[in-house]
């Protein structure tokens, strides 16, 4: 048995190199979408996207990957392995499948979890043009984790601010503050923006041109952060009871959490990449799900951002601290730890099963 840690790469260079070679190698075409901003070497780079199987199947296997640039490097690592290890070749007959590396291609060669103007692309695909909804919550916290200067001093004093509002208003109130999304703040976290970005108008166009027609889709969209060491979870937001929901328990048996219900590791967040396959593809049956993958605690993820965040703001990311800060997000997004991997990969390959055969039968 081939062994899956090779499936996973150590930068976005090696990644995308491995995902071209692998479809090469099986004869599968690709269509890929050039980033208007280049990586840290200067050089392009790029959202890619595989197409199997017979373009008339009207059953299609969506697996998406790197929503948040870094948390690419485990979808990559999927991707490929999918395409290597053979497994794609068990796609169901009328089932074809679309796959998407790097739809944020930028975050993923910069190391970062947002697009090159900042956002956060899961908080992007709400409605633009008019008002946003308000977080007073992260409003009130904005000051406390953007701080002008990144110093034992100022993380001190962000990390008592974080506490306290832990403390009063508890663990998980802290992480829905932070994390739900916001439009006000372009310098802030999680920033939903104010215009759809290049990954979003992306997005859509493969949806038009890949998918548009389908009669039943399957949406997997691959991230990392949340979550026990190497374990998975579907985040959900479809309720028992209702077609989507039902699918979803029919086909994946364990593991489906609502954040909607409070029994997920996600708080509820808003503009999440999902709703742009429900607005595209409009009269198709969709089953959509969150498939995350566990790394470390979340307020060591959250403060890897707070600090990556500071350093794209006032730092420079080829200094010293740079490199260290550089080095922990990727840590706390990607462990690069052999056990990790394997977790990962068998865990991924029972799921894209299950969608495909979901798919198949109904």
């Amino acid at each position: 048995m081939v062994s899956p840690i090779g499936y996973f790469s150590g930068d976005y260079r090696e990644a995308r190199g491995k995902f071209l070679d692998s479809c090469g190698a099986a004869s599968i075409p690709i269509e890929s979408f050039e980033n208007p901003a280049p990586g840290p070497d200067g050089a392009p780079v790029w959202t890619d996207v595989a197409l199997i199987g017979d373009p008339a199947a009207d059953r299609v296997l969506m697996v998406n990957s790197a929503t948040h640039g870094v948390e690419g490097f485990c979808g990559s690592g999927i991707l490929v392995g999918w395409l290597r290890s053979g497994a794609w070749r068990g796609l169901p007959k009328g089932v074809r499948a679309v796959l998407i590396h790097a739809i944020n291609p930028h975050g993923f060669a910069w190391v970062r979890r947002v697009t090159e103007d900042n956002v956060d692309l899961n908080r992007n695909f709400g409605t633009h043009g008019g008002s946003y909804a308000k977080n007073a919550e992260y409003d009130g916290l904005h000051a406390l984790v953007v701080p002008s200067k990144w110093d034992e001093k100022s993380r001190a004093k962000t990390a008592r601010g974080l506490e306290a509002y832990a403390s009063k208003h508890g663990e998980f109130a802290l992480q829905a503050a932070l994390t739900r999304g916001q439009h006000d703040h372009a310098d802030g976290l999680f920033f939903g923006g104010r215009a759809p970005t290049w990954s979003n108008r992306t997005f859509r166009e493969i949806l038009d041109r890949h998918v548009k027609g389908a009669a039943r889709i399957a949406f997997l969209d691959l991230h990392t952060g949340l979550g026990a060491y190497g374990a998975s979870e579907l985040i959900a937001g479809a309720t028992p009871g209702t077609p989507n929901g039902d699918r979803l328990i029919a086909w994946f048996a364990e593991g489906v959490a609502r954040s909607a219900a409070g029994k997920s590791s996600s708080a509820p967040v808003t503009g999440v990449i999902g709703g742009a396959v429900r607005q595209t593809l409009t009269g198709a049956e969709i089953t959509s799900v969150t498939v995350e993958f566990g790394t470390y605690p979340v307020r060591e993820v959250l403060d890897a951002l707070l600090a990556d965040n500071w350093l794209h703001l006032h730092g420079d990311p080829d200094s010293a601290l740079g490199r260290a800060i550089k080095a922990d997000i990727r840590k706390r997004l990607y462990p690069d730890e052999d056990d990790w991997k394997e977790l990962v990969w068998v865990r991924a390959r029972q799921i894209l099963r299950r969608a495909a055969q979901g798919l198949a039968t109904g």
